[in-house]
């Protein structure tokens, strides 16, 4: 296949209607799901295999002359790394220095000798009179000047509370609250996941009086906070009026300007509202149709569980190797007679490459998770008999493995180069802050903007491209050129559903968290001997939002296919001469509905 065409398989095509065939179903009408596939995008995926043969390279290069323990422990003026056996090496002995056995030497003391002017690294084995941070003896008036800077900026209380919580003692002690709390944990753990299960099953059987709910509840929220704010503006203007508040300490002008904002926004709520009330009950039917999608598919529900287990797997290599490119260097001797590591190009080429590679392979994880859930959903929908569907989450991984990798790799390879762009462009940033030009950084920050926002609308589409490329086996550009043309066509639907049903899958993950933290709560305090109940507390909700986030993301995925099925149906059939595959409950959203669903209880 070509990289912006698709392939010519019947099924993409719809016959001439003539007076012969006008009332009888063409088989066209029988397979918009196309299982007659090739391969996609296969050039995407020989650049993916060449980067990965790139950074197998640069990485070993990296390891030849890096020591990831430089960086964890330190090393002292000769590079011999603090807390290990440190071996004998040549460049190290030809510039004078020998290999020592720092095994009891764990910690690096770094001293400044004001006469010379000269920082000396010496390995230790323990900080008198200093404190550990990092395996790194930092020196007591650095701290207090630390102390003073930040209660000058008047975060003295923040600093307070974050030297409490992160002390050895503090740590300690929530060590061990999580090992008597452990029972606890599971429980939680486990009263997260029936949460979330009932709010699944909540979202199919009364996703109506959730909507419903959330919907009144923005509203009145919008209106109550509206009034609440024009109060307060009205309130401190009397009291300036009658010289009870001083004019200089008032807030009248923030609440003037705060209360007009939520008021514009309070307006643009309503209008969005009234403008959108009936695509709101397709909103409402798409959701009741995700649930009987996950009920006939229920191993859907594993799929991110896979994905981010090899997603933090990703993270974890990325940041030991990321450990390691920064202890990598050539060895020299500078000016004082001591030794350091310098990078040359390949390893500073080395740390950007790694960080592309990152963004790709996180973005490559993540898309074949879509296409196989688009694979398996596609399927569904475009089967007449659910009760014949068998393995189509097995047949979407299998799709995904034999001819979709290529368009996975396409959309990785797209949006890892526009984060690599706005990763340079932060980094850019950052060099410049030393240099008062606001022309130059208001370039900069207008440009992150911008690819911020081209970043989120790219992965829009690419979500959606790889759902054309589900259903039809189409590559890439062919794919985001039928999901363009799809959304566009459905604008209002799409802003329905991205407003309302986005929004109701976040307050499904606040729900979740909430509910699990009470229930800690109640479980957690009742615990004897633990020092600090908050910590398992903490935890638990964490673990919450990700086993919300797991089961709701699949279910905003399924709710993306579902939709696109239904445009690329309703663009295909017209309920009765090609009768729709849609269920009944989506033909009442149709122009023909009436006729649609005359000729589907025909059909029965």
């Amino acid at each position: 296949m070509g990289c912006c065409g698709c392939s010519d398989e019947p099924s993409s095509k719809v016959e001439p209607r003539t007076p012969e065939n006008e009332g009888m179903p063409t088989r066209h009408s029988e397979q918009i799901f196309v299982t007659d596939r090739s391969c996609t995008d296969i050039l995407a995926l020989i650049v993916l295999i060449a980067l990965v043969a790139g950074f197998g390279f640069l990485v070993n290069n990296a390891v030849q002359k890096g020591d990831i323990y430089r960086v964890i422990n330190g090393y002292d003026n000769c590079a011999n790394v603090c807390g290990r056996v440190n071996k004998a090496n040549a460049a190290v002995t030809a510039l004078g220095c020998q290999a020592m056995d720092y095994t009891k030497e764990k910690y690096l003391l770094m001293t400044l000798d004001v006469k010379n002017g000269v920082k000396n690294r010496t390995c230790v084995s323990n900080c008198t009179d200093h404190v550990i941070f990092l395996n790194r003896c930092l020196q007591m008036d650095m701290t207090k000047s630390t102390s003073s800077v930040i209660k000058n900026l008047g975060l003295d209380n923040f600093y307070k509370v974050c030297s409490y919580v992160f002390s050895k003692s503090r740590i300690q002690e929530a060590s061990r609250d999580l090992t008597v709390a452990w029972v606890e944990l599971v429980y939680l753990l486990l009263i997260a996941l029936a949460i979330s299960l009932a709010i699944l099953i909540a979202f199919r059987y009364i996703v109506q009086w959730v909507i419903y709910i959330v919907l009144i509840g923005a509203i009145l929220a919008c209106i109550g906070g509206s009034a609440y704010l024009w109060f307060a503006w009205y309130k401190e203007k009397k009291g300036v009026e009658a010289h009870e508040i001083p004019e200089e300490d008032s807030s009248q002008e923030a609440y003037f300007i705060y209360a007009i904002i939520l008021s514009t926004v309070t307006v643009i709520t309503l209008l969005i509202v009234l403008v959108m009330r009936k695509r709101i009950a397709l909103v409402m039917q798409l959701f009741r149709e995700a649930g009987k999608a996950v009920y006939a598919m229920p191993v859907l529900l594993l799929q991110p569980i896979y994905t981010y287990l090899l997603i933090g797997f990703t993270v974890c290599a990325w940041v030991y190797c990321m450990l390691l490119i920064e202890s990598a260097g050539n060895i020299y001797k500078n000016r004082k007679d001591h030794i350091h590591f310098k990078k040359d190009v390949l390893l500073i080429a080395t740390r950007w490459y790694n960080l592309f590679f990152f963004f790709v392979t996180c973005e490559f994880l993540l898309g074949c998770q879509h296409i196989v859930v688009a694979c398996a959903v596609a399927r569904w929908f475009f089967t007449r008999d659910k009760k014949r569907l068998s393995l189509a989450v097995t047949r979407g991984f299998g799709y995904l493995v034999r001819y979709h990798l290529g368009t996975v790799a396409f959309g990785a390879l797209v949006i890892g180069i526009v984060r690599l762009i706005r990763a340079i462009i932060s980094f850019v940033q950052n060099r410049l802050k030393r240099y008062d030009n606001d022309l130059v950084k208001g370039i900069l920050w207008c440009s992150q903007c911008c690819l911020w926002c081209f970043e989120c609308a790219l992965k829009f589409l690419t979500r959606n491209a790889y759902i054309e490329t589900a259903i039809y086996g189409c590559n890439f550009c062919s794919g985001g050129r039928k999901a363009f043309q799809a959304l566009t066509n459905n604008i209002l639907r799409v802003a329905a559903i991205n407003s309302v049903g986005d929004f109701v899958l976040f307050l499904g993950k606040v729900l979740v968290v909430t509910l699990t933290v009470v229930a800690g709560i109640y479980l957690v305090q009742k615990k004897e001997g633990l020092h600090h109940p908050w910590v398992p507390i903490a935890l638990a909700g964490v673990f919450a939002f990700l086993v919300a986030h797991c089961f709701i993301s699949i279910y905003e995925m399924v709710i993306d296919t579902i939709f696109i099925c239904f445009c690329e149906d309703y663009a295909k059939n017209d309920g009765v001469g090609r009768p729709y595959f849609m269920s009944r409950g989506l033909m009442e959203f149709v122009e023909n509905s009436k006729k649609a669903l005359q000729n589907l209880d025909h059909q029965m």
